[in-house]
């Protein structure tokens, strides 16, 4: 059976929690990336993702150059471990209406990210 290792982004981008909103943007922009974990200190602390950006947009119209990542991140990143099944992660993400998982690594660090898109291209890649 696939596991979570086989199919996530190993050390993925992160960002720290008190870079600008725009600066967050950029980084998405140049890794072509839609989910980055959070870090204050070395710590995960939150995932931030381009819906993050999107609904904030909706709801103030404009994203302020002046917010922080920390204003708009989900501040309760689910994690998982490298060992689960592909299975457990869908119906984790599904149960939680999220489109990524960060992979779990000794010290509570971000060692890997598990995106919907990694899951669909394995399933095309079945196919």
């Amino acid at each position: 059976m696939t596991q979570v290792r086989d199919l996530m982004t190993p050390m993925p981008q992160t960002i720290g929690f008190d870079i600008s909103v725009e600066k967050a943007l950029e980084i998405m922009k140049e890794c072509a990336c839609h989910h980055l974990p959070v870090l204050d200190g070395g710590k995960l602390v939150g995932v931030l993702s381009d819906r993050d950006l999107s609904m904030a947009r909706h709801d103030s119209n404009d994203v302020k150059a002046e917010h922080l990542v920390k204003d708009l991140m989900s501040d309760a990143p689910i994690v998982i471990e490298p060992s689960a099944e592909i299975n457990t992660a869908i119906r984790t993400m599904l149960d939680n209406k999220i489109n990524s998982l960060i992979v779990r690594v000794e010290g509570n660090q971000p060692w890997g990210i598990l995106t919907s898109t990694d899951l669909l291209r394995h399933i095309v890649e079945k196919t």
